[in-house]
């Protein structure tokens, strides 16, 4: 809140600006989603090191979600609909057997984004993101067994405008995942299991921590001394089951858990009150891909 104190007999004013934490909200979304995946994969050589140039293709449908709110105490349903897209173009190589280097583009189109509070339709660039990515993976093969840890940078471009204090216009992610898989004797087939963590570097924290500790009227809060900084925004397990039709195509099938977690800040209108969200989801994902290799 802003408080405007004037002295007359000086005609000098003072302004005293106290900003605090209006709310501090813990939201969970369970939810259930289905994606299809598509891989246009083309193998060739270059002086004798392994070249892959791919085309994804990714469609994500939410099945079902459900949120409930502390704050409010009450818990909103969403109806199935269309998430988002991901086209992404690639290429990667191994300069040495165990190892691989890549990098790539991703196009990612939101279906989740309709209409705002008063009922205009949000502008194109809301439904758009860039994802540049660099990426560089170990691995290991022991009889039927082989072993791979990715260490995956991206950096997502947004398209619309926001609030440098709430949200980075471009977030950058580092990602750490540690697969396991198995090729079954005799048969085509190859089953896996991996588990992947998010890390955010940097979301915006300096106008959270310089202001989240006292509230409206300058007396600290429960958040006083504690500082904010980067997190662990997200958890994927992952069991699945690949199936080599013929020498160029494979089909896939897969059940992936995630938990994430994600500090919404919310910056009010006269920039004097703050409004935190910790947001915790939980999602069960069927995964159905097809891949084409030649």
């Amino acid at each position: 809140m802003r408080r405007i104190l004037s002295i007359a007999l000086l005609a000098l004013p003072l302004a005293i600006m106290a900003q605090g934490l209006k709310s501090e909200d813990e939201t969970s979304t369970n939810l259930a989603e289905m994606r299809v995946r598509l891989n246009f994969t083309k193998h060739f050589k270059i002086h004798e090191q392994s070249i892959n140039l791919y085309l994804n293709e990714e469609i994500f449908s939410r099945l079902y979600e459900s949120t409930y709110s502390q704050l409010d105490n009450a818990t909103t349903t969403a109806q199935p609909y269309f998430r988002r897209s991901y086209t992404t173009l690639g290429v990667s190589y191994a300069p040495i057997p165990y190892l691989r280097i890549g990098t790539q583009y991703t196009l990612k189109i939101y279906g989740n984004k309709f209409k705002d509070a008063t009922g205009i339709a949000n502008p194109p660039s809301e439904y758009l993101r860039h994802r540049i990515s660099a990426y560089i993976t170990g691995q290991y093969t022991v009889d039927e067994w082989k072993f791979s840890l990715r260490e995956r940078f991206d950096a997502t471009i947004r398209t619309d405008s926001v609030n440098l204090h709430e949200r980075a216009q471009t977030d950058l992610i580092l990602r750490h995942k540690l697969q396991a898989q198995y090729t079954i004797p005799g048969k085509p087939l190859k089953a896996y299991a991996d588990v992947e963590l998010w890390n955010t570097l940097n979301q915006p924290v300096k106008y959270l921590n310089t202001y989240a500790g006292i509230d409206t009227d300058g007396n600290p809060t429960a958040y006083a001394g504690k500082t904010f900084g980067q997190y662990l925004s997200e958890v994927r397990a992952q069991l699945g089951l690949n199936w080599r039709v013929d020498k160029c195509n494979s089909l896939g099938l897969a059940y992936r858990f995630t938990y994430g977690h994600s500090r919404d800040i919310n910056i009010t209108k006269n920039k004097s009150l703050i409004e935190l969200t910790n947001a915790n989801s939980y999602g069960h994902y069927i995964i159905l891909t097809y891949d084409l290799d030649w």
